[in-house]
């Protein structure tokens, strides 16, 4: 029988058949971490080696041999009540935890148990909560032989704000959580123990996934292989359809997943309908008199706009709080007048410094009053130029100007005025330009939006990289926010051949 654990059991309790996968088929494709998933895990690791310097750990040991031998000095290390113990390992009743920290509670003479995330608040509820991860811990704990005290989750503080050298009391929030564990442990008990028997099935179980009651992006990394009979394509792809689950499990009790086997799409939101029509007749919706009042209501220049950031969970620089976008890089594509020639400019921050200041300063530099500033998807230009206000205040004023010229060029299809059905009911960037620009890609470029700024962080702030890798990856990020705007000015191209054509 396999050990079950804690992550795997987390997994169950979000879909019972992925954790069989994960436990059963790790080898799958559907589970190689990808490099931005990485990152993400790199954060969490990060945390933890700020949190250990917390006070209440001070004089924490911490285990570093394997297997038996590891076993053997945590038992030593219990028998002697040491201050505190980092990453003990566990094994009991076929279950197997790793503790992020366990303290001595003299008074008490039982050992308080504290989970470390690298979030910035506790998780009570949902998929792979906080309580739920603790609680399981805790029973393991109890099952191996220790007596389990208060448990707590460490988080980090979303109000705190660098000032100088890292403040590690101010960084972290230690959340008591007792009360709520030792209520989840009278019903995780009982999921344990199914979990056990579920997941130690040598054949693959024919339930156990649900997802197909939930919309696309909830559901589960092997949901092809549960389910190949629904389409790489379905019903899930509805926009929105995952907030409305009723309709959703009416469709899949039905067996109906084809779009083109709705019959009644009455109950269906516009969008729904437009996406379900499109798809059956293989024609666009093109509303010219809506995307002609957006198009004239863009004064020129035109600025096609767009940031890249990185957010470490510990803020890297002062004035910042755990995860605050910092803008590292920005790209403009410029149409001075109407019919205009198209001009590129462009700032990376290539130094290990706050990019606050140069940032503001090129984009003031470059963004005349008068003007309006296109992005796709501008909330996110938006409040990022609006938090950069608020750190330079010399530039606060035009940067507060500059958001008041921001406009969205993604609304042309969040508004359905163009509806094509292989938009699939999506309106990012990267969906239209598939569709109606397939000749550009983003293939030659080994990142996403995601890992630009962790390249950023390693291997050019920071100089990671032999100096001509440092060059060629400069080149590489620039080029990535570079191909953004010129997206957008194409399809904006695309815009106007539409509403010019007769």
């Amino acid at each position: 029988m396999k050990l079950i654990s804690k992550s795997i059991f987390l997994d169950y309790l979000t879909c019972p058949k992925d954790a069989w996968f994960r436990l059963n088929k790790p080898e799958l494709e559907e589970f190689e971490i990808s490099e931005t998933q990485q990152n993400i895990y790199n954060f969490g690791n990060e945390t933890e080696v700020y949190a250990k310097k917390l006070n209440i750990f001070l004089g924490a040991v911490e285990i570093k041999s394997k297997n038996s031998e590891a076993k053997n000095e945590v038992d030593a290390l219990i028998a002697q009540k040491v201050t505190a113990i980092y990453q003990p390992a566990f094994i009991a009743d076929r279950y197997i935890i790793r503790c992020d920290m366990l303290v001595w509670n003299k008074p008490s003479e039982k050992w308080d148990l504290y989970e470390i995330k690298a979030t910035t608040s506790r998780k009570d509820t949902g998929e792979r909560d906080h309580i739920s991860d603790v609680a399981f811990q805790a029973i393991v704990l109890e099952r191996y032989g220790i007596s389990v005290g208060r448990t707590h989750v460490v988080h980090l503080n979303n109000e705190y704000v660098r000032a100088g050298e890292i403040d590690i009391e101010k960084l972290f929030v230690v959340s008591e959580c007792t009360t709520k564990v030792e209520a989840r442990k009278l019903t995780i008990t009982d999921e344990m123990e199914k979990a056990k028997q579920y997941l130690n099935q040598e054949k693959e179980p024919k339930d156990g996934c649900e997802c197909h009651f939930y919309g696309r992006s909830s559901h589960c990394a092997t949901f092809s292989l549960s389910h190949p009979e629904i389409p790489e394509y379905s019903i899930h792809d509805l926009v929105y359809i995952g907030k409305s689950a009723n309709k959703l499990r009416k469709l899949v009790e039905n067996g109906i997943y084809h779009l083109h086997d709705i019959k009644d799409t009455s109950d269906f939101t516009d969008a729904q309908q437009n996406q379900i029509e499109t798809h059956k007749t293989n024609r666009e919706i093109i509303n010219k008199e809506e995307i002609e009042n957006i198009l004239n209501g863009y004064a020129y220049p035109l600025y096609f706009f767009d940031y890249e950031t990185f957010a470490p969970a510990v803020p890297v620089y002062d004035g910042y709080s755990p995860y605050q976008r910092m803008p590292i890089q920005f790209s403009l594509h410029i149409i001075d007048k109407k019919g205009g020639p198209l001009r590129h400019t462009d700032y990376l921050h290539e130094e290990n410094s706050d990019p606050s200041g140069a940032v503001a300063k090129h984009l003031v530099d470059n963004i005349d009053p008068l003007g309006t500033v296109l992005a796709w998807n501008v909330g996110f230009e938006r409040s990022v130029t609006d938090e950069l206000a608020s750190r330079v205040p010399e530039h606060e004023t035009s940067l507060r100007r500059i958001c008041g010229q921001m406009q969205d060029l993604m609304n042309v299809f969040s508004k359905q005025y163009y509806v094509h059905k292989d938009f699939r009911g999506r309106s990012a960037i990267e969906s239209v330009m598939n569709v109606l620009l397939p000749e550009m890609t983003y293939d030659h470029l080994p990142y996403t939006g995601q890992d630009v700024g962790f390249v950023w962080w390693s291997d050019i702030v920071n100089k990671g990289e032999k100096q001509s890798d440092r060059a060629n990856k400069i080149h590489l990020i620039k080029e990535y926010c570079k191909q953004d705007t010129l997206v957008m000015v194409e399809i904006f191209r695309i815009l106007n051949n539409v509403i010019n054509k007769k």
